[in-house]
């Protein structure tokens, strides 16, 4: 039988948010708070830092108008630049605290993730949505405990998401060794990187195809929740 995993990393775009949330929904929102939130924060010394390090990221002094066209290009592009990661960020958390946006999660993906941290077997979230973001996110969801519940939170400040290299900060980061932990992933690019980093990798399955046997050759098996919260997890 394959051994329990001491942690699982969820990626937060496609299990413990949609995982089209950046493309539908947050990006979009950034795009139409942009303007408003830069004047009404424009003292802020944090915005005032971002700013600087998107001037930095573009190679160029830009001028207020400038700078703005260029984020906006960037946000359409929907571009995994951390800077811009983190000041759709500060916009993202500010119109989560307003209940701007009403964040959903599955009653039986809290349930089954619920049981597997009652295992002692750490559960730790990794996006391109900054930390702030997906902590706010959690807890403005439908449990607002379950934020709690998880060991920790990473961003593409480790690096990006289909980046070996990433995977092996965040082992690092763990204290782990890298088979111990296992990467919960809808995006099979992010588990390539995972597996290159040697780490334990599996696709979250509905469950009306979590029995299904794997075709021959796949490399990450297909797993809903609730059949890891039946096998490793603690009674319901």
């Amino acid at each position: 039988m394959t051994p329990m995993p001491r942690a699982i990393v969820l990626a937060f775009e496609g299990v413990l948010a949609p995982a089209d949330v950046l493309a539908d929904t947050l990006e979009p929102r950034a795009r139409e708070e942009l303007g408003p939130f830069l004047e009404q924060r424009a003292d802020d010394p944090l915005v005032k830092r971002t700013l600087a390090d998107l001037r930095a990221y573009a190679g160029r002094e830009l001028d207020e108008a400038e700078l703005r066209v260029r984020i906006d290009t960037w946000m359409r592009a929907g571009q995994d630049i951390s800077p811009l990661r983190q000041l759709q960020g500060l916009i993202w958390t500010e119109v989560l605290e307003q209940g701007g946006l009403r964040p959903e999660l599955d009653a039986d993906t809290v349930a089954a993730l619920t049981r597997l941290a009652r295992a002692d077997i750490a559960l730790f979230s990794f996006g391109a949505t900054p930390v702030t973001t997906q902590r706010e996110w959690l807890r403005r969801g439908p449990d607002r405990n379950f934020e709690a519940r998880l060991a920790g939170f990473f961003d593409t400040r480790l690096g990006g998401r289909r980046d070996a290299g990433s995977f092996g900060r965040l082992v690092a980061e763990t204290g782990l060794q890298a088979d111990e932990v296992l990467v919960l992933s809808p995006d099979r690019r992010q588990l390539d990187a995972a597996r290159q980093g040697w780490l334990r990798t599996a696709r979250p399955a509905p469950e009306p195809d979590a029995g299904r046997a794997d075709p021959d050759g796949e490399p990450h098996p297909a797993l809903s929740l609730n059949a890891l919260a039946e096998r490793w997890g603690t009674a319901a």
